[in-house]
């Protein structure tokens, strides 16, 4: 074998190589995009107003989609997978917090458990979103 044929193998098997990995490395990304899911919630203090979206392929289009139905709204929240809360106290109405979980039940535990350590009592679930788990 002279030296242009092994360049050219070796160029070849480069190429190969290189396109196998490409291959892979984008379908690893669109498996990644299926499985990532971006949820928000919005809240509009003064009207009490809120909005939410969830199973959304970025955190942009998720926040959009939360504003979408409450224009005045202000996004509160943002996050993939699992579950999100907002929390507002009773008493205390400028104590608000959010939580995050992997249930719904958890999300609102978080946010209460956040509210209630800031100083709100009654601490009250004013709006949740989950992403789907498939």
């Amino acid at each position: 074998m002279n030296m242009t044929s092994r360049t050219n193998l070796t160029a070849s098997a480069a190429l190969l190589m290189a396109v196998g990995l490409f291959g892979t490395g984008c379908k690893v990304l669109k498996m990644a995009a299926k499985t990532q899911r971006h949820a928000a919630i919005a809240y509009d203090e003064k009207t009490g107003g809120w909005g939410y979206s969830y199973n959304q392929l970025t955190e942009d289009l998720a926040k959009s989609a939360s504003t979408a139905k409450c224009p005045t709204c202000t996004v509160r929240l943002s996050w993939n997978q699992g579950c999100g809360a907002l929390a507002q106290s009773a008493t205390k109405r400028d104590i608000m917090t959010t939580g995050l979980g992997p249930t719904r039940v958890a999300a609102e535990g978080a946010a209460r458990a956040d509210c209630v350590g800031k100083g709100g009592t009654n601490c009250n679930i004013l709006v949740y979103a989950c992403n789907s788990t498939n």
